[in-house]
């Protein structure tokens, strides 16, 4: 628990830490006043059952003479209203904590959630490709808010249920140190023997759930991000079933930790009404039977008994909720801390932002040299010892077998990966972390697969841009560019018509068209292309054709073609065959010299 509590903190930000501390500051005071509270109401219960009380030597009776009070009777008004008084200042401290620790609770789980958003989505391109977007969400989603609930919540309560049940037991040891002894041996015992016997099925059932939560948001990404092959192939029930079974196994291990949690309650309840009875008996005794004696003090230990049990109950409760809980902890554990690290190079880095490298206009080549690139877990490079050569406002084809590593030579040059080794010229000034983003915003991409989000064309067009940012009229005219505007004119909605999740409302070569638009809406210098029209049948590949041949000689042009025919017109084509490049020329002398690739440009064309 203290590792789970240190790495917790270390989470956590500046901020919250320092709100977290005041936060446990007004915990404690509600812990005082709650032993106010139960203090006041003994003492009144003490001076009714006994007013004799008043004239004794004892506190009580010293506060009598303080009080200035003649009257018995008056001074037990004035306790009775007192004690009124700390119950209600008592009661007005307890919402105000509850309600704050609850407050920052949430908050905690929000901004987690935020910072893991943001942590993702500065990842470099590596991350996402070998990664699970499932797992990422159920991340932000669900294990952060788990966390805030489930276990700072929870830390937040056992710091303050501690604190009340340490003074209240320490001032009825003051008053009976035998009794209290024995008692808080049974009920410690018997809390620390049932944990023992829970911990470690809460333990197990954290993780299960954990990992069910992942399975669950997995097919919910695949069935919805699927349902076309789903509904052809007749698969729901298959998907429904595996989401059911998932739900079944998921409301077991819940519903169990939650008992497990709860099920001491009522054992210590037994054991806590038992007590009373033989304590009543040894007061009794004690006493000889004196009831005005016996009253005041039974009525303490019932009411430090109504505070200290539930508070004993609640620890548990907590303890056990956190230990149910840490799977959820330790699967993002490890990315909030990193996140803190990332905000803080985020932070140093905009306080630099006036000394990043820039990269002016494209004047003479893209070069690259002894480029070697190895996907992590590969033993293979994916390029190897590559040199190439890119002229500016040239347009220039990549072909090769698939695998022969076309797109990740693109990539690379994209700024998307990193060289191993080697290096990227851009007019001689090479690529690096420091002007990669200014080298970016002069390159527009065009993939196989265009992500359309549920919006309309012009907010797909100007993609993640604010509305009230979008400069329509620029949405225009790179439609027309993209030679869409004949359908936006016959659309009853125009710019403004949704495309649906996906796109689905569009055909394949519109949906290729708006990521044309998309790319070229920041004006780039040069604009890539990865197989972005191999799904595509050959009149709609014509015409998309058509749209890019519109640029040539004004942007430069890369592009990746899986069918020959794209890369006819190319002023330059590179024949890559595992990652290296071994041959290159226009289309024509590649097919008067290259046996390989006239036989591959054969093959491809029937």
């Amino acid at each position: 628990m203290f590792l789970l509590v240190q790495d917790l903190f270390s989470i956590f930000t500046r901020s919250q830490r320092r709100r977290l501390l005041m936060l446990q500051a007004l915990m404690v005071l509600m812990a005082f006043a709650e032993i106010g509270g139960v203090s006041a109401i003994g003492v009144f219960m003490a001076v009714v059952a006994d007013p004799n009380i008043l004239d004794r030597t004892n506190l009580i009776g010293k506060l009598y003479q303080f009080s200035g009070v003649g009257d018995p009777g008056e001074f037990i008004y004035l306790v009775g209203v007192v004690a009124v008084v700390v119950l209600v200042v008592t009661a007005m401290i307890s919402m105000l904590t509850v309600w704050r620790a609850a407050l920052f609770s949430a908050r905690v789980g929000q901004e987690m959630a935020d910072r893991l958003y943001r942590y993702y989505m500065h990842q470099p391109w590596l991350f996402h490709s070998w990664g699970s977007s499932a797992e990422l969400t159920k991340r932000i989603a669900s294990d952060a808010y788990v966390v805030s609930s489930q276990v700072v919540y929870p830390l937040m309560q056992i710091n303050t249920k501690v604190i009340l049940t340490f003074f209240m037991i320490l001032g009825l040891i003051i008053l009976n140190p035998w009794v209290i002894l024995i008692a808080l041996v049974i009920f410690g015992c018997g809390y620390a023997v049932l944990y023992r016997m829970v911990r470690q099925r809460l333990m197990l059932n954290g993780k299960k759930i954990s990992e069910i939560a992942t399975r669950r948001y997995k097919l919910m990404s695949e069935g919805f991000g699927g349902i076309k092959d789903v509904l052809l192939l007749g698969r729901q029930a298959v998907f429904v079933n595996r989401f059911q079974t998932s739900g079944d196994t998921l409301s077991m291990s819940l519903s169990t930790n939650d008992a497990l949690a709860m099920a001491p309650k009522y054992f210590m309840d037994m054991v806590a009404f038992s007590s009373v009875i033989l304590l009543f008996l040894y007061l009794t005794k004690s006493y000889e039977g004196d009831l005005a004696s016996i009253l005041p003090m039974l009525a303490l230990y019932a009411l430090a008994g109504f505070k200290v049990l539930p508070a004993l109950q609640q620890i548990y409760h907590a303890v056990a909720t956190i230990k149910g809980s840490s799977p959820a902890f330790d699967a993002i554990k490890e990315d909030l801390k990193n996140s803190l690290a990332f905000e803080s190079e985020m932070d140093e880095s905009g306080k630099s932002a006036n000394t990043a490298e820039t990269i002016h206009a494209l004047t003479q080549s893209i070069e690259l040299r002894d480029v070697t690139f190895t996907y992590p877990g590969k033993v293979q490079p994916a390029l190897q010892s590559l040199s190439l050569e890119i002229p500016a406002n040239k347009s220039v084809g990549f072909v090769g077998a698939t695998g022969s590593g076309k797109s990740t030579l693109v990539d690379l040059v994209i700024g998307l990966l990193s060289p191993d080794a080697g290096e990227i010229l851009i007019d001689g000034v090479p690529l690096t972390p420091r002007n990669v983003r200014a080298w970016q915003n002069r390159i527009g991409l065009v993939s196989q697969s265009i992500f359309l989000s549920d919006a309309s064309i012009r907010e797909n067009v100007a993609f993640g841009i604010p509305l009230e940012n979008i400069d329509t009229r620029r949405v225009l005219e790179v439609l027309a560019l993209a030679h869409l505007d004949e359908l936006i004119a016959e659309l009853p909605d125009g710019i403004e018509t949704r495309v649906g999740e996906r796109g689905v409302q569009l055909s394949g070569g519109q949906r290729q068209r708006v990521g044309i638009a998309r790319s070229l809406y920041h004006n780039p210098e040069i604009l890539v292309f990865d197989e972005a029209t191999s799904a595509l049948d050959g009149i709609t590949e014509k015409s998309i054709m058509e749209a890019i041949s519109d640029f040539s000689g004004k942007k430069t042009i890369l592009l990746i073609a899986h069918r020959f025919t794209t890369i006819q017109q190319c002023d330059m084509i590179y024949f890559i065959d595992k990652g290296r490049v071994i041959d290159q020329g226009t289309y024509e002398a590649l097919m008067a010299r290259n046996a390989q690739f006239k036989a591959m440009s054969s093959s491809h064309a029937s």
